[in-house]
């Protein structure tokens, strides 16, 4: 799996956080977005058939819990609190500035 995932670095990991290398372990490839128009940016470069996420670098969860809401293909699109997930037939176009 290509995918790629994006975080606001503004806002710190939890204390100890494993996210970026949970995230990786799952097959993405994580950027750091600076604000949304950064992350808009990110995610219109990833081809479109690829799955992509948006996770808060706060977000506080087991990986299997990543994993389910991340990864399941049995969905286009799905999220958990601080996390959210699209295929690409579920990422509408971004409409940019």
């Amino acid at each position: 799996m290509s995918s790629s995932v994006d975080r606001h670095p503004h806002r710190p990991p939890a204390p100890g956080s494993s996210l970026d290398g949970d995230l990786r372990s799952l097959g993405f490839d994580v950027r750091i977005a600076s604000g949304a128009e950064e992350a808009g940016a990110l995610l219109t470069a990833v081809p479109a058939g690829e799955r992509v996420a948006l996770v808060d670098p706060r977000f506080v969860g087991h990986l299997h819990a990543l994993r389910l809401a991340l990864t399941d293909p049995r969905f286009p699109a799905a999220g958990v609190p601080g996390a959210l997930t699209a295929q690409g037939g579920a990422r509408p176009p971004w409409p940019g500035p």
